[in-house]
């Protein structure tokens, strides 16, 4: 039995690490299962008209839209298919998070913990490295008309390098408990091209 659950995993593993660097269909992890790139591929938000709720006076604005694009800082191209925003929080301008007081309008779905995303629209297979993607409109219902600060937005989505896709859904596997923290670093060496040998 632990045999069976090790090879499954491995199975898993590998299915997937080719579905990152071959055809896409291969490769189809839940949005919940995709790796945090936020720090490399970088949201940019900004108001779709002008700033609704600057100045010093109230607000009557019962609705905000802005336009979120991506640029990826990476040095590896990113899957399109698989990347989407998360709508992380929305702050008062005290600081609040008032994510509960507003509503995130018509998006595409919503994680396990109930953060709304979008997908991120894109006419190539990839948003290749240093490149900016389309943008999507986000739309804050804001019906107790409070003044918030643009919505704190995260990304994620699989990079076309095998090396650190494979390493974040390893990363998943292992929080899900599928996979055992040592099996997942012998399912990494065997995705590792091995070093050349050749002389200078």
């Amino acid at each position: 039995m632990e045999m069976t659950k090790k090879i499954q995993s491995l199975v898993i593993i590998f299915t997937l690490s080719m579905g990152i660097s071959g055809p896409l269909a291969l490769a189809n992890p839940s949005v919940d299962e995709l790796p945090d790139l936020t720090e490399g591929v970088v949201p940019v938000v900004q108001y779709k008209n002008s700033d609704a709720l600057s100045g010093t006076g109230l607000t009557s604005v019962s609705e905000v839209e802005f336009l979120v694009t991506v640029k990826n800082q990476t040095g590896d191209p990113v899957v399109a298919d698989t990347l989407i925003l998360v709508v992380d929080a929305v702050q008062e301008i005290t600081g609040n998070d008032i994510s509960d007081r507003v509503e995130i309008e018509d998006p595409d779905g919503t994680l396990a913990n109930g953060k709304p995303f979008f997908r991120i629209p894109n006419a190539d297979q990839e948003l290749g490295p240093y490149s900016e993607s389309e943008s999507v409109t986000i739309r804050v219902n804001n019906p107790d008309y409070l003044r918030f600060y643009p919505p704190t937005i995260r990304v994620r989505g699989l990079r076309r390098s095998p090396g650190e896709a494979v390493k974040g859904l390893l990363e998943s596997l292992i929080q899900k408990g599928i996979l055992a923290p040592e099996e997942a670093a012998n399912a990494m060496k065997a995705t590792t091209p091995p070093a050349s040998t050749d002389n200078p």
